[in-house]
């Protein structure tokens, strides 16, 4: 059930948020807008954290990519990064991932 309550959660994101970005032509780059908008929270504004936290912006496209995917499986543990990439699928990953490719390159 937990896993389901998260995939809703990252749903809701991409359809609401993906009436905000108009301007993104590539549908995965918007689909991934979308969904990093969650990832402000803690990782600030654009992915520039300002606290302990890691700047997702700083990260190479295949860091990040990784590390999604990694904290999925288990295999890196973090505080909440391992529950909220559980509602990740693939292609979330790989939004996400050409979101901060596209807007942000290190």
């Amino acid at each position: 059930m937990t896993l389901s309550v998260a995939r809703y959660f990252w749903v809701m994101l991409v359809v609401i948020g993906s009436s905000s970005y108009p301007e993104a032509a590539d549908v995965n780059v918007q689909r991934g807008t979308a969904l990093a908008n969650a990832c402000a929270t803690c990782h600030g504004p654009e992915g520039r954290s300002t606290g302990v936290i890691p700047s997702l912006r700083d990260l190479t496209p295949n860091a990040l990519h990784d590390s999604l995917r990694a904290y999925r499986s288990g295999e890196r543990t973090g505080t909440v990064m391992n529950r909220l990439t559980q509602g990740l699928d693939d292609a979330d990953i790989d939004a996400i991932t050409a979101h901060f490719a596209a807007k942000y390159r290190p």
